[in-house]
């Protein structure tokens, strides 16, 4: 049995297939090894099912599964908890890339932290070109630190699956779509757990310009309900509400522009292919 079930949401990957593949690889190679890769293709309406089907068969430890609709990644990443096998849950989103260290330094923690019931890590930063600059995060994040932003990377995470099923896993509401991962580690906070994140990079990230193009309205809307009943549920609203507007606030800023103050805020200026 494997002590870390890797659990993977996809949709609609056959012209980024490129960018798939080095996910999946990125597992692969992992330097620990017992793990299992659970993938859950998320009603796909191209030909990404039958192209995990044939990269699965390269390994016996890469499992398939699918729904017939998209619902959301939340839907989809509790498929995967629901088989996973691992004590241990791993994060993992189809087009970012796991270091070769992540899951034994990830593993090796909460082995010998059992006071978080879930770690993260900073992320190395990459587009199309490659590396841009690097996302720090808070050592030890507190409920106030939910309000800026999420003080996570989440594809980052790994958790334990008792916590995880204690919590009842995602949300899969279609008014916290796009922002089930915020939800859900507000959530765990309000449940009185706690994470850590490693002070160092063990993911590339990818953040592009189309990341900031994908977030419609509809998703800011969401997002803001989601703060509003997460700061709620974590008595951090009062006082606070203008980070309840603040996905409508930012929405308001061109995707360009929002681009350009990443850079300058997570740039490192070192630059690099992968």
């Amino acid at each position: 049995m494997p002590k870390v079930s890797v659990m993977m949401a996809v949709y609609n990957m056959e012209k980024n297939v490129h960018i798939l593949k080095k996910a999946v690889a990125s597992i692969l190679n992992q330097t620990y090894q017992d793990w299992e890769l659970i993938i859950c293709d998320d009603g796909s309406t191209d030909h990404t099912l039958q192209i995990l089907r044939q990269i699965s068969s390269e390994d016996e430890r890469l499992h398939i599964i699918s729904c017939s609709n998209n619902h959301g990644a939340g839907y989809a990443r509790n498929m995967c908890m629901r088989i996973a096998r691992g004590k241990y849950l791993a994060v993992m989103d189809a087009d970012d890339i796991s270091k070769p260290q992540r899951l034994k330094k990830q593993a090796c923690f909460l082995d010998s932290h059992p006071q978080y019931a879930l770690v993260g890590c900073n992320a190395s930063m990459i587009d199309s070109c490659g590396v841009w600059g690097e996302r720090i995060l808070e050592e030890k994040p507190d409920k106030k630190d939910f309000l800026s932003t999420l003080p996570f990377v989440h594809p980052s995470i790994m958790i334990r699956k008792e916590v995880a099923y204690k919590l009842h896993g995602y949300t899969q509401t279609m008014t916290a779509r796009r922002a089930e991962d915020y939800e859900f580690l507000m959530r765990l906070y309000a449940a009185g757990y706690r994470g850590c994140n490693m002070q160092e990079p063990l993911i590339f990230y990818r953040e592009d310009i189309q990341s900031y193009r994908k977030r419609t309205y509809r998703c800011r809307l969401n997002e803001c309900r989601v703060r509003y009943r997460g700061f709620l549920k974590l008595g951090i609203l009062k006082g606070n509400f203008r980070y309840v507007l603040k996905p409508f606030v930012v929405g308001m800023i061109p995707a360009g522009i929002m681009r350009h103050i990443k850079i300058r805020r997570y740039g490192s200026g070192i630059g690099g292919k992968l």
